[in-house]
């Protein structure tokens, strides 16, 4: 009888033993899987972060680029306006305001040098202060726009008056 329970032991024991086997070699195989699954998350992630930062290198030097012709990044500029006492943090849009507030919904703006078409008027759109002396202006009148290079000077009394220099007409777009 001892014998036949011992036996009994033994084998269910091995059937414990073989089934722990199974089934932890599938949760290793599962574990594993995931592992893996995870490593190619990652590589893509490091690659994607990799896309992204090399686009974010190009679009800091677009940026810079851009701003290498405007009064706000010329130090030099900046500088002329230190005799006239004049904040220049917000000059730019100070002289940007002044052009748009030449705009009217019933003239045209008097520093364009055309007039607008069909009962339009033409009216400053885009306005960029390059330096301590020029701008550059976009215009339109909904159906012709230009652009013209504009010289600006500051008094001592701190007023601001525009010279156009020269400009330029596009023909009306045909569909």
């Amino acid at each position: 009888m001892k014998n036949k329970i011992l036996l009994y032991a033994v084998i269910f024991l091995a059937l414990l033993a073989i089934y722990q086997y199974v089934s932890m070699n599938k949760m290793y195989e599962q574990q594993n899987g995931k592992i893996v699954d995870f490593r190619e998350k990652i590589d893509t992630l490091q690659s994607d972060v990799k896309k992204y930062k090399d686009s974010m290198d190009v679009l800091y030097n677009q940026n810079v680029d851009l701003r290498y012709f405007s009064l706000d990044s010329n130090g030099e500029a900046l500088e002329y306006f230190d005799n006239y006492n004049v904040n220049s943090e917000n000059l730019s849009q100070i002289i940007t305001d002044l052009i748009y507030d030449k705009n009217s919904a019933s003239a045209n703006n008097p520093l364009v040098p055309f007039d607008g078409t069909g009962g339009k008027f033409m009216s400053v759109d885009k306005v960029k202060v390059i330096n301590h002396k020029w701008i550059i202006c976009s215009f339109t009148d909904g159906d012709y726009w230009g652009e013209m290079l504009l010289r600006y000077e500051l008094d001592q009394k701190k007023n601001i008056t525009f010279e156009l220099i020269t400009e330029v007409i596009y023909p009306k777009y045909k569909e």
